[in-house]
């Protein structure tokens, strides 16, 4: 394994690829901000927009400034992150958690009104488990950015938890594209959408990992990054739509 890569050579042309992320965030808020940006919004919404918007900057800028040498900037930058990344966080939860009340007044209405036929247990679980992706990226996010902080002085492995921190762009973009411009809701047999950024996600990852094991590199944050991946999604299908998640979620959320 080779430990001293020389930090210039690790994915160079990663900010230009990065940078499809721009068009993807356009097309995916297009129809649920952009083009409704004049009508009235919680506040919340748009400080969540730009903190996520200075986010997506600085992971397109910092492999950019390190292509072309500028890592005194670079650092800078980083150091910036410091404060941007917990007020992404922050107002992600801000918006989840409104997200959230707003659907649970909805429900009460609708039951004290007979408008459905749910228990309110029955639509407490519902309304958990449509919080549960907003979440899982939520997590991840945390944790990667967490993981490239830590190791921030080793440079190999930095720079491969901030691309599985860059790929938690992936869900949020790439689902609303299908669902509002391509009008899937979800892939024979009932597969729901957002299992196709999760494959996006993994197959960039594998990718990844793979052409690290041919060319003697670090493999560890790849094989981390992959498996937290996978379990956090094998989490999503499986226990999301339990008590307990919901249990969960009403006190996170509540």
């Amino acid at each position: 394994m080779n430990s001293k890569e020389n930090i210039l050579s690790i994915y160079p042309n990663l900010g230009y690829w990065l940078m499809l992320f721009i068009l993807s965030v356009f097309g995916g808020f297009y129809h649920s901000y952009f083009s409704v940006f004049l009508e009235p919004h919680p506040s919340l919404i748009h400080f969540h927009f730009i903190f996520m918007s200075i986010w997506l900057g600085i992971v397109i800028a910092q492999p950019l400034l390190i292509r072309y040498k500028k890592l005194a900037v670079h650092r800078k930058v980083g150091r910036l992150s410091y404060i941007i990344l917990p007020l992404v966080l922050l107002s992600s939860w801000q918006v989840m958690r409104y997200a959230y009340s707003r659907d649970l007044t909805v429900l009460n209405e609708s039951l004290a009104s007979g408008a459905t036929d749910l228990t309110l247990e029955e639509g407490l679980i519902g309304l958990a488990s449509y919080s549960a992706l907003g979440m899982v990226y939520f997590v991840w996010l945390a944790i990667f950015y967490g993981l490239a902080i830590v190791f921030k002085k080793q440079t190999s492995i930095h720079a491969r938890f901030m691309i599985a921190a860059a790929m938690t762009f992936m869900g949020p973009t790439v689902d609303r594209i299908l669902f509002n411009f391509l009008n899937i809701a979800s892939l024979p047999p009932g597969i729901p959408i957002e299992y196709i950024s999760f494959a996006m996600i993994d197959i960039i990852l594998l990718a990844l990992l793979i052409k690290d094991i041919r060319k003697n590199r670090n493999t560890i944050p790849l094989y981390v990054s992959l498996g937290l991946y996978v379990l956090v999604q094998i989490f999503y299908a499986t226990l999301t739509k339990t008590s307990a998640w919901e249990k969960f979620i009403s006190i996170f959320l509540g």
